[in-house]
């Protein structure tokens, strides 16, 4: 995640990193999967405001979760009782035992089905899904069309390729080449050590 925001930062773009579970149980549920838009930064800064509004609107009016979640990391450093700074091996024990509160893990229940974004690496917005049976799969998307004024039939019913795993490999190493991805790749990093 944080390699992906680095890359687009590095092209002028913001990135919204979405997840939608419609089900949870094994039978229904496929595989979890992240979806990664980048847009203009300018149109970037915006969004956390349009999603926001969208999940204020989506469901029924009176529910039993709240509407929306915040999932951001809070951090609260420990300050040295007798305020010595010196020390600083104590001073970063102290620190490293920091209260964590907040966080997607800490927030959202991986016992019900929920939508979250994350807009940067230290969490978004999450909303848990009451009936799943009214929730659009599509939602995220929906928002993010909204924000770029792109059609519904970019979001709605989007083209599935149909391609060997050749072509998905060709594909993706022209992506590669294209964003130059070989300066942000983190999995170089475990193979140098």
């Amino acid at each position: 995640m944080k390699c992906l925001l680095r890359m687009f930062a590095a092209r002028g773009q913001g990135v919204v990193f979405m997840e939608t579970v419609i089900s949870t149980r094994p039978s229904k549920a496929g595989h979890c999967s992240i979806e990664c838009i980048p847009m203009p930064m300018n149109k970037a800064q915006d969004v956390p405001g349009y999603f926001r509004e969208s999940l204020l609107a989506s469901d029924d009016e009176w529910s039993q979760h709240r509407k929306i979640i915040d999932t951001t990391v809070k951090t609260e450093a420990a300050v040295p009782k007798d305020g010595d700074v010196k020390d600083q091996d104590r001073n970063h024990f102290q620190a490293r035992e920091a209260i964590r509160r907040g966080g997607f893990r800490n927030t959202m229940t991986a016992k019900m089905p929920y939508f979250h974004a994350w807009f940067d690496p230290y969490g978004g917005m999450g909303h848990v899904i009451e009936n799943p049976e009214l929730f659009p799969p599509w939602f995220g998307r929906e928002v993010i069309a909204g924000v770029l004024d792109l059609p519904p039939t970019v979001y709605r019913k989007p083209r599935r390729l149909k391609e060997s795993h050749d072509q998905r490999c060709e594909r993706a190493d022209e992506w590669k080449k294209q964003f130059g991805w070989k300066r942000y790749d983190w999995t170089k990093m475990l193979e140098q050590e």
